[in-house]
């Protein structure tokens, strides 16, 4: 049995959930290992991975067992329908599903709210997300290996957009060269729309990448990440064009910042505390996002991403909490700005 289905098993007797409906990629891919065969343009809530907590059998909706492991016999798919009544009765005739006192969903819609309700009117429907949280935050070292792998080939691309950064350049060139760069190293999926933006002043950093002309003396912001085999791997860079001196002193600024911010992430402190900190960004990482809630805590073996934006100035990078502090898996370079 997979380790992460071992971890959210144990989650959910914890929890009393009898069983966990699933509908976000990672949550599926911890518990099974399967992959995403496309993108859609839209990706609304269904339950496309069930786990029962009496048979501690994972089910998944798909017709082929193209990225399906083989710890998931033909036997256990059922079929995708664009019909949301047939979904809820394919997953109510999965053995130990009808029979569920509690059944825990990682996200829902209004449709599926009744549905599962009409369906299961004895079922107490539960906070599956969280369980998924839990199980996933504290992790082995071998998915420490999978960040760290996915970290690499971003911190490979960025590299390649830095020795594009120029005067004359656009800032959906710069885009486009991480993205190619990416695919050359055999990931064709961001991790999220990629930041390659000018810095105008002090105000806030624009996050939507435009035509906009690159000049001498401009400062550009860079946030970009990968998915690889689902394992999120990004990171956060300024660096200027021409280095001048206000870029010195906006980026020693920062650096007093965000060395704060990375110290104070230790284990036992809040998440919320360190929030606090005006334009830090701080949330957990591994297969893609993983949501923090403000009381949650520190624990040694959660990573992280922490991101602070101060005076014109955006950098991140991916940290490792360990049993006195945080250490950057992150290795690339930041900007020579003077420094």
């Amino acid at each position: 049995m997979a380790e992460g289905l071992v971890r959210t098993l144990d989650e959910m007797a914890r929890r009393d959930v009898d069983v966990l409906a699933l509908g976000r990629e990672g949550n599926a891919r911890f518990v099974a290992g399967v992959t995403r065969l496309w993108l859609a343009g839209t990706r609304p809530f269904a339950p496309g991975c069930v786990v029962v907590r009496a048979t501690g059998a994972v089910h998944l909706m798909s017709v082929t067992d193209a990225g399906v492991p083989a710890e998931v016999p033909p036997e256990r798919l059922y079929p995708m329908s664009w019909n949301p009544v047939n979904i809820v009765e394919s997953v109510a005739a999965i053995p130990g599903v009808s029979d569920a006192a509690s059944i825990g969903v990682d996200g829902i819609t209004p449709l599926f709210d009744q549905l599962l309700a009409a369906r299961f009117p004895n079922a107490e429907l539960a906070d599956g997300e969280e369980i998924m949280r839990v199980a996933r935050r504290v992790k082995t070292p071998a998915e420490i290996e999978c960040i760290r792998t996915a970290v690499s080939v971003a911190e490979d691309a960025f590299g390649v957009v830095v020795g594009a950064l120029h005067a004359g350049a656009r800032e959906s060139d710069l885009k486009g060269v991480f993205e190619e760069r990416m695919a050359q190293l055999g990931t064709t999926t961001p991790a999220f729309e990629g930041v390659f933006c000018v810095v105008d002043g002090d105000g806030p950093i624009r996050r939507f990448v435009s035509d906009r002309t690159i000049a001498d003396g401009d400062l550009v912001a860079m946030n970009a990440g990968v998915l690889v085999d689902g394992w999120e791997g990004s990171l956060a860079r300024t660096w200027p064009v021409d280095p001048r001196p206000e870029h010195r002193l906006r980026c020693a600024r920062w650096r007093t910042e965000w060395t704060r911010a990375r110290d104070r992430c230790r284990p036992g402190v809040r998440v919320g505390e360190l929030r606090t900190t005006p334009g830090l960004s701080l949330q957990g990482v591994g297969l893609g996002y993983e949501g923090l809630d403000d009381a949650d805590r520190l624990e040694p073996r959660m990573t992280l991403q922490l991101a602070l934006e101060s005076a014109g100035v955006l950098g991140g990078d991916a940290l490792l909490v360990g049993d006195g502090a945080a250490h950057p898996l992150t290795a690339f370079p930041y900007a020579p700005a003077g420094e």
